[in-house]
């Protein structure tokens, strides 16, 4: 079955079974084109036995025996093994694992020419995808239902983006960053990550029948957040709950001191048009305490209303950790006090730890962070 044929196959079995019609379970597994590495001068290829490189365009095959290979952009499409190929070439190893720059992946790698230079994309079962998916968000030592929850929260991202990036035609699905999830390929792996994957393959969450945009966070701080709040769009599924099982996570509370300058520089980077800031405070606040926006004031008067979560990525996510936080003025700097860490949309990560430390299983953790969702086996 083609891949966008059996993303059509599994969309009507969602969609019947959202309905509750009788319908009988897929038995094949989607497949997944994740962008390992983005619009990069050059890769080496590397693989310990033989490698088909194949031309998709026109069929032509490069038989190449084991070792490395360095893949540059020509005017013309690429360059493998001093052999001029076309704009994609696709990596194809019988036997084995192929690495790219020195990290191994399951499955097949297919290279791109870019305007930016090169992408490389590896496709592979969305099953096999996820077992490098899952040490990368959590510890896959944690207790077995958070563990569940997660691969299964993973699993319905994947496929909510396999859907957009087909509608989009974009050359791969997801990042193997945090733009989307982070992948560490096979190196990724994990015994207790593979034993939570394959306990719920097939799982999903829906909503009316169709996959969930699957947020997920590290700590809400408390409290987590409705959808619009900060990324302006309302999913209904995507409400905001208390949520007393984040507050027995380590490293709950933080602290830091941000130079002005510094603010001003990462939000002129972004655009913001504040040249010297003279205070940073919450804008508008979430009843739980939570900045939708973040108000600059530059030293000439000058206002600029920022959405929050976007502040705290231009100056640094893993500085100003989360957006329940407040401000104070120390000197040049700008001080934060917060809680929690993350966007704070979804399934909180460390509350999954503690419900499932209290006996929760992993439905009933997703229940809780998902508003009004069911939980599906599609295939």
């Amino acid at each position: 079955m083609s891949r966008v044929g059996l993303w059509l196959a599994l969309a009507a079995v969602v969609a019947a079974v959202g309905t509750r019609t009788s319908v009988s379970v897929a038995t094949e597994t989607l497949v997944v084109r994740v962008g390992v590495a983005i619009d990069r001068p050059s890769f080496v290829i590397a693989a310990d036995g033989p490698v088909d490189a194949v031309q998709p365009d026109t069929g032509r095959v490069v038989a190449l025996t084991g070792g490395t290979w360095t893949v540059t952009p020509t005017t013309a499409g690429l360059s493998v093994a001093n052999l001029e190929v076309g704009p994609v070439v696709r990596f194809v190893a019988p036997a084995g694992q192929l690495r790219v720059d020195g990290r191994p992946y399951r499955g097949t790698i297919e290279v791109h020419r870019t305007a930016g230079g090169m992408t490389a994309i590896d496709e592979l079962p969305l099953e096999q995808y996820l077992y490098g998916v899952i040490k990368g968000e959590i510890d896959p030592h944690w207790p077995p239902e958070a563990v569940k929850a997660q691969a299964v929260a993973a699993r319905t991202l994947a496929v909510e983006r396999i859907a957009q990036a087909q509608a989009a035609m974009t050359g791969y699905d997801l990042a193997a960053t945090t733009d989307a999830q982070v992948y560490l390929g096979v190196r990724g792996e994990d015994p207790a990550a593979t034993a939570a994957v394959d306990a719920t393959r097939g799982w999903l969450v829906t909503y009316e029948g169709r996959p969930i945009f699957a947020a997920y966070h590290a700590n809400s701080g408390g409290h987590t957040e409705d959808s619009e709040n900060v990324w302006g769009t309302a999913y209904p599924y995507l409400r905001g709950v208390p949520d007393p099982y984040a507050l027995s996570a380590q490293n709950l509370s933080w602290t830091a001191a941000l130079p002005l300058e510094d603010v001003a520089r990462a939000l002129a980077r972004g655009g913001v048009p504040v040249a010297s800031v003279d205070s940073v405070e919450p804008g508008r606040v979430t009843p739980w305490g939570r900045a939708i926006t973040v108000r600059v004031r530059g030293r000439d008067g000058s206002v600029a209303e920022v959405p929050a979560n976007r502040f705290r990525l231009l100056v640094g996510a893993g500085v100003v950790r989360s957006t329940m936080f407040t401000t104070s003025r120390r000197g040049p700097d700008a001080v934060f006090t917060g809680r929690g860490s993350g966007h704070g949309v979804g399934l909180d990560q460390w509350g999954a730890r503690a419900m499932a430390a209290q006996g929760a299983d992993y439905q009933q953790i997703l229940h809780y962070y998902y508003t009004g969702v069911s939980i599906e086996q599609i295939y």
